[in-house]
């Protein structure tokens, strides 16, 4: 199997993880922290796995990059988050 084969069947495991698993999470976390609540150890440990899952996404990123405005925006998301649940976290101290 050549790198462009495995490439497609890699980008649309990440594009199906991403519509069912990714995205539902993101509108819950965005909710939490506009709702004025911090990230939990829970959502600590779901962000790391998912920078930790950056590198893959970079990698095929770089090769295919008309995925990039969707990486990009993706990782705006959740530096908002993580930015909001400080902001949130200042508040309640």
């Amino acid at each position: 199997m050549d790198i462009e084969q495995k490439d497609k069947g890699v980008i649309a495991v990440l594009l199906k993880r991403f519509e069912h698993e990714r995205y539902p999470r993101i509108k819950l976390l965005v909710e939490k922290v506009d709702n004025g609540d911090v990230l939990d150890q829970h959502d600590l440990t779901y962000l790391e796995q998912v920078l930790m899952d950056t590198h893959q996404v970079i990698a095929i990123v770089t090769r295919h990059p008309e995925y990039g405005s969707l990486a990009k925006e993706t990782l705006l998301m959740y530096e908002e988050i993580m930015s909001k649940s400080q902001l949130n976290s200042k508040k309640v101290s």
